[in-house]
């Protein structure tokens, strides 16, 4: 534990001084806490806080998640939300922190991230954080509604899932660091034996009420959850210093045709072949550092993402056929990508581009990602269509990929600042031509749903 300490020390997160053991009850502010943001927050602006203290400490800033895909995602494909029923019924005012408190209430502006404490890949070796911002009663009222005289009733109390067979788990609250304007600390009742125990801190500042928790592998007391107390109690310092004292200036997102959830809307509404509907799209607003220009005669997203910043993207996919199985069933899924630039872009567009390379290149190289590096590989026998779509630009071009014993066929057309990408799979023992046509059905009624 004391190496996790120093972990955090070293990248300038650093934790709270321990509060001494007392009767467990919420915090009341210490002359070292920052001063309380006053600001409601928008999305990205909790995630550019988020980003700030993630740099400050020297930490990926990969570790936030984007909220406009977390939105989108799920207003697409909804999955049920822990609930937990707290017993006795007075101490439901305190709330466990859980992976779901951002989807709780969509009204609130929300950012999720996470802070590594090592390398390893093993539940404790996160703190899982949640930023919520909205005015500070409103937040007070959902979160923090509860006196000093309940926190002392409530000091232990049972939580449990829903269905039959979930089992009570006794959880207690925990003398809170001192942090914020309010705060409470629960974590699951320590015993002897070894079993997975998570411990979770609410912090109130202001305008901003983060949540974060972190699973420990066994808690056999008290005093082993203090450690894990101080590095959130640190994070929750950091984040809330980042919101006071450097709110970020966050300029609006530039005019696009299209917002993420309105082009997520819209594909919902395309007809794909067989009278398939998508089944999944999220969308995000691309942002970004350059990775450098894009390279004729080569596929690749990430730069052709680079050359697209600030523009609209939401991926989808069509189903397989529910007359096909197996390899049949895999080589009729249809993948669908749309992406909107904003208003105003100008020529030349990067979709262009693809489009040359695409029909012109002898040789055509594919920049291919795995996890955290990436490698060419260059496309094996090309063959080059017409695809029937009235568009600006456009492509349809298909290469063999014989561990699919297959062809990967794309195509995609630009109009105006709205273009439409899709890809399935073709075999030379089939006429090309109707796939072709699927694929150039969806693209025209995209293009006559969105006005364009």
């Amino acid at each position: 534990m004391a190496a996790i300490v120093g972990l955090l020390v070293l990248t300038g997160c650093t934790p709270a001084p321990a509060p001494s053991p007392s009767t467990p009850s919420p915090s009341t502010p210490s002359p070292s806490t920052p001063s309380a943001p006053s600001k409601v927050f928008s999305d990205q602006e909790l995630m550019t806080v988020g980003y700030m203290m993630l740099q400050e400490c020297r930490l990926n800033l990969n570790n936030m998640d984007d909220s406009t895909v977390t939105r989108t995602a799920f207003d697409t494909r909804p999955f049920p939300l822990t609930h937990l029923t707290i017993r006795p019924d007075e101490c439901s005012a305190f709330h466990p922190p859980t992976a779901d408190d951002a989807l709780k209430d969509l009204t609130l502006s929300f950012a999720v991230g996470v802070v590594p404490l090592s390398d390893e890949t093993v539940p404790s070796s996160t703190i899982r954080f949640t930023m919520t911002s909205a005015e500070s009663d409103r937040l007070a009222k959902a979160d923090f509604d509860y006196t000093d005289e309940l926190a002392a009733r409530c000091a232990h109390f049972d939580a449990s899932a829903e269905g039959a067979d979930s089992v009570p788990q006794p959880l207690m609250l925990l003398k809170s660091p001192s942090v914020g304007d309010r705060a409470y600390a629960i974590a699951g009742r320590p015993d002897q034996t070894d079993g997975t125990k998570r411990i979770g801190l609410r912090v109130l500042a202001g305008t901003i009420s983060i949540s974060m928790f972190r699973s420990v592998p066994s808690l056999k007391s008290v005093k082993d959850a203090q450690p894990t107390l101080d590095m959130m109690a640190g994070v929750a310092k950091d984040l809330i210093h980042q919101a006071a004292q450097h709110p970020p200036a966050v300029p609006p997102p530039p005019a696009n045709a299209q917002s993420p959830q309105q082009l997520t809307d819209l594909l919902q509404e395309i007809t794909g072949p067989d009278g398939r509907r998508v089944t999944y799209a999220s969308g995000t607003v691309i942002h970004g550092s350059s990775l450098g220009n894009m390279t004729p005669c080569t596929y690749s997203d990430g730069t052709y993402y680079s050359a697209l910043r600030k523009s609209t993207v939401v991926h989808g996919e069509f189903p397989p056929s529910a007359a096909s199985s197996g390899d049949a069933a895999v080589f009729s899924e249809m993948t669908v990508r749309l992406i909107s630039m904003p208003i105003g872009a100008s020529g030349p567009y990067p979709f262009d581009q693809r489009a040359a390379d695409l029909g012109n290149c002898a040789t055509i190289q594919e920049q291919v990602f795995t996890d955290s590096t990436s490698s060419m590989i260059q496309w094996s026998s090309i063959h080059r269509f017409i695809l029937n779509v009235a568009a600006d630009s456009a492509f349809a071009v298909a290469h063999d990929q014989p561990d699919m014993g297959a062809w990967h066929l794309l195509a995609g057309a630009r109009r105006g600042t709205l273009t439409v990408e899709l890809g399935t799979y073709w075999t030379p023992q089939l006429d090309p031509q109707e796939r072709l046509d699927q694929m150039a059905a969806v693209i025209n009624q995209i293009f006559a749903k969105a006005g364009v």
